[in-house]
């Protein structure tokens, strides 16, 4: 149960942290993720909290290499392999061997096997924790390319290399042979094992799939299992359980390609699921590392040994960031070829160099050091975690400062979303036109308005004035009738009643519809005597059932409640008419609002077929104006693509909720 309590809090603490980073984008999530650990260290419940390192490379290290490997484009590995090679084995070999050397001499406390097994925890790149930096200023495609699988290769590569590394350590004895012979049965046959498996399991999921087996419960589950599985196998034959996982992901990458259409629905919801596992781990491991950096420090402070002083660490990792990035940066300038040639190669190379941010793999390798080695404490283990917690942290800061400078600043509006707009308006503008279904094509209106608000991110304040303003307005303007002499004192004040509880339940917070809930529920089964219309008003969201309800009573007294609110109506609508230059976002809000009253008040049924025809004519109006966008030159393919998965996404989204379009 304190194992679960604990997974609870550091999920809530991911969750968090994301939150955070949408809404303060210039600092990187992996920081917040940081900090967030950080404090969940000062609760009690934490105190005995100890992390298996076996187990850790089991549950995070390997769906995370397995996942980055099936959604890596083997067009590009084919196209940069030789790059990606040169970065992810020969780069890593290098920078271990000679800043690992050179940090042995200038600390030489720690020994030579433990320097190399440090430089193969902090070579490893990780391409993903400076996305956000790349958002604002893309870097070239080619760059991109190389980026993204040389981090995945280049996992492989340090933690063969590191553990061979620990292996010496602990042996005592280090073989050339012997270790040439490990690397080359760990490396070749970790990928030649995990190719085979992974051949396996895509044949069986291709069988599945021939013989409409393929539901989401068994899909899903084989493809989560793969990674645990492979895993596993290859360790208990002395392979590398991580290259293996690797090349089991490669292979389940490529029937994708051999799907194609056939199972897109399939392909959609893996990929959804992954992206969630995937985002889940990646924020568990930085709140892991905040949650054991106050607990190294104190040992460290504690310590007899005056090596292993905090300052003197931070100022070894900052030297450790320094060499392996000059190493990087040559490296990049001279031994990288481009097959686009530019006249700023010097500034590509700096921003290679600047873009070898570690991340989840440092960490989870730092993670994975034994605590315990002949029966002692492994008093390294707490030093080298700082140092690869230090040279992360660098990593993370530089490129956000260096890269902004590095590349052309780039319009903040973000153009993706000034089309998404235009897609939207282009849609909404055609749907104007209709004038045979006018209440159908209002509907889809007013959802096309309400991804507008989404996408503009409502002010709530301004929405709730103009939700009071608007309340007001209808007031006056039905207070005229009554002055007029064209309503009564009795309409005047149920009418009154019924703009009362409408606006009490504008904002649609959780304890109002539940107040209201009891309160009709009440109502309901008092004057019907009826429990289990009761039951249904209960069940009946109250902005639904407001409206009939005052339209039977008006009619109980032989009065007409329609006439009313269309004068109150067609004055808000007048209202907020002044209102769509200022306050755009938050008026369509409300606008919705009153829009849906007042459909529901009048009773009007609409067609549910006709819905859906308006639908896919907004849906056609979007596409039409990606396809002309495309065909003059205003956007490129790979923006076209991003919106055209946009509006595939909504499509699904209507065919699952077209119930809530037709009531």
């Amino acid at each position: 149960m304190d194992e679960m309590l604990l997974l609870a809090i550091i999920l809530a603490a991911v969750v968090l942290a994301n939150i955070l980073a949408r809404y303060f984008t210039k600092i990187p999530l992996p920081f917040f993720l940081i900090f967030l650990g950080v404090l969940l260290a000062g609760l009690p419940v934490y105190k005995s909290f100890h992390l298996d390192p076996s187990t850790f490379a089991l549950a995070v290290i390997a769906p995370m290499l397995f996942n980055e490997a099936q959604n890596s484009s083997r067009l590009w590995i084919g196209r940069s392999i030789t790059n990606i090679l040169s970065l992810a084995v020969g780069l890593v070999l290098v920078s271990v061997l000679v800043v690992g050397a050179g940090l042995h001499m200038v600390y030489t406390v720690l020994p030579i096997s433990l320097a190399f097994a440090l430089l193969a925890i902090v070579t490893p790149t990780d391409a993903s924790a400076v996305n956000s930096i790349f958002e604002s200023n893309p870097i070239a495609e080619e760059q991109a390319g190389i980026l993204q699988h040389e981090s995945l290769f280049n996992d492989a590569a340090g933690i063969v290399v590191f553990d061979m590394s620990l292996a010496a350590f602990i042996s005592g004895t280090f073989s050339m042979e012997l270790a040439v012979g490990m690397f080359l049965w760990e490396f070749l046959g970790g990928l030649l094992f995990g190719s085979l498996i992974g051949v396996l399991i895509v044949s069986v999921r291709l069988f599945l799939i021939r013989y409409n087996d393929d539901t989401p419960l068994i899909m899903v589950l084989i493809q989560l299992l793969t990674p645990f599985l492979v895993y596993l196998l290859a360790e208990k034959l002395a392979l590398s359980g991580i290259l293996a996982v690797v090349a089991a992901g490669l292979a389940q990458g490529s029937e994708r390609e051999k799907l194609r259409l056939t199972s897109s629905r399939m392909q959609l919801i893996t990929s959804n699921v992954w992206e969630i596992i995937s985002g889940m781990l990646s924020g568990t491991v930085f709140v892991l590392l905040g949650l054991s950096l106050p607990e190294v420090i104190t040992a460290m402070q504690q310590s007899p040994n005056p090596n292993f002083g905090v300052y003197k660490l931070i100022g070894i990792g900052v030297l450790l960031y320094l060499a392996k990035g000059i190493i990087r940066l040559f490296w990049s300038r001279y031994l990288i070829k481009r097959r686009v040639k530019t006249s700023h190669e010097w500034r590509d190379s700096l921003v290679m160099a600047f873009s070898g941010a570690n991340g989840t793999i440092t960490f989870s390798l730092a993670f994975s050091m034994p605590e315990v080695i002949h029966g002692q404490p492994f008093e390294f283990r707490g030093p080298m975690i700082f140092l690869a917690a230090v040279v992360i942290f660098i990593s993370l800061i530089m490129p956000t400062i260096f890269v902004p400078l590095l590349l052309p600043s780039q319009d903040n509006n973000q153009p993706r979303y000034r089309w998404v707009r235009r897609m939207l308006q282009a849609a909404i503008s055609d749907l104007v036109k209709e004038k045979e279904h006018p209440e159908e094509a209002q509907i889809v209106i007013d959802s096309l308005q309400q991804q507008l608000v989404l996408d503009g991110t409502p002010n709530l304040k301004l929405r709730r004035r103009l939700m009071s303003e608007s309340h007001q307005v209808e007031l006056r303007a039905v207070q005229k009738l009554h002055d007029d002499g064209k309503i009564t004192d009795d309409e005047l004040f149920y009418y009154g009643k019924f703009l009362q509880l409408n606006n009490f339940s504008a904002d649609e917070k959780i304890w109002k519809n539940v107040l209201l809930r009891i309160r009709f529920s009440l109502h309901i089964g008092t004057l019907y005597k009826d429990m289990n219309r009761a039951q249904d008003a209960f069940l009946t969201a109250p902005v639904i059932l407001e409206e009939v309800y005052w339209r039977e009573q008006f009619k109980k007294h032989g009065e007409d409640i329609l006439p009313i609110e269309q004068v109150g109506f067609d004055a808000v609508m007048a209202f907020l008419k002044t209102k769509d230059v200022e306050s755009g976002v938050e008026s369509n809000m409300v606008k919705r609002f009153y829009r849906t009253r007042h459909r529901r008040i009048h009773g009007k049924d609409v067609n549910a077929d006709i819905v859906y025809q308006m639908f896919m004519r907004a849906f056609h109006s979007e596409y039409e104006l990606i396809q002309e966008a495309l065909s003059t030159g205003k956007i490129n393919s790979s923006l076209a693509e991003k919106l055209q998965q946009r509006i595939s996404i909504d499509e699904m989204t209507y065919l699952q909720n077209t119930e809530i379009f037709s009531d």
